[in-house]
């Protein structure tokens, strides 16, 4: 295979594994390996440092550009009200701060923060990450490497990227499920409505999630849920379900 061109390579953290894709190709890129890494989710004071401590053992020796995607035990989601406002971006970085600081307190402080673009007035969906934890990523491949990172993406924000286009003009849920916790947001009419990242049953938290927002401003609800991590449950109840890979 011609190394003109650099493959692309896709690494997807969590805390007890990392999933591994190469693409290859210029005009039409394809799969062409999958691989997955036992991570130690007790490794270092942080969640995140056993996957980071896998990721600097993988060897990359040809050419790639590489995209980290983390989990979202591994970021803290907010959906953030518009504001007209900001002066620039040292202005919009203040507003994000003090947002996750009334949820999160000084902890924000040591967190990178970026938000979703969005039409005036819409809210947006903001991250937060540990810029520990984006050093330590970047230090897994230095600029001497033959593996360039090119990004470091949320695990949300990328599936929402792929799933768009399957998201109607009604809306839908999004639910990104794990063993025992669970991201959950809401996308209708066009605009971030609501998210939500925590532990205990993927449906039961989407049934909370609901029942939360009824009788709220979020107008009438979505049935659709665009479900990553979990298969369909047998009791679909008002449900409408699409399983989409995370």
């Amino acid at each position: 295979m011609s190394r003109l061109f650099p493959d692309r390579l896709i690494f997807s953290l969590s805390p007890a594994e990392i999933r591994g894709a190469r693409y290859a190709g210029v005009l039409k890129e394809k799969l062409v390996e999958e691989s997955r890494l036992p991570c130690d989710p007790a490794f270092g004071a942080e969640p995140w440092q056993g996957a980071v401590a896998a990721l600097k053992s993988v060897k990359i020796d040809f050419p790639a550009k590489v995209t980290v995607v983390l989990s979202n035990r591994f970021v803290r989601y907010a959906v953030v009200p518009w504001s007209s406002a900001l002066g620039g971006a040292a202005e919009e970085e203040a507003y994000l701060r003090h947002h996750f600081a009334k949820i999160h307190g000084e902890r924000a402080k040591a967190w990178a923060l970026r938000a979703s673009e969005a039409q005036g007035g819409a809210p947006r969906l903001a991250s937060a990450i540990d810029r520990a934890l984006i050093d330590a990523v970047k230090e897994c491949f230095p600029g001497k490497g033959k593996a360039k990172l090119v990004s470091i993406q949320p695990q949300l924000m990328t599936g929402f990227n792929e799933w768009r286009a399957g998201v109607p003009a009604a809306g839908a849920w999004l639910v990104v499920a794990e063993a025992d916790r669970a991201c959950i947001a809401l996308h209708s009419g066009g605009r971030w409505r609501s998210v939500l990242s925590g532990s205990g049953a993927w449906l039961a938290l989407l049934e909370r999630e609901r029942y939360r927002l009824q009788g709220g401003d979020a107008g009438e609800l979505p049935s659709l849920v665009l479900l990553a991590g979990a298969p369909t449950p047998a009791d679909k109840g008002s449900w409408q379900f699409r399983e989409v890979v995370a």
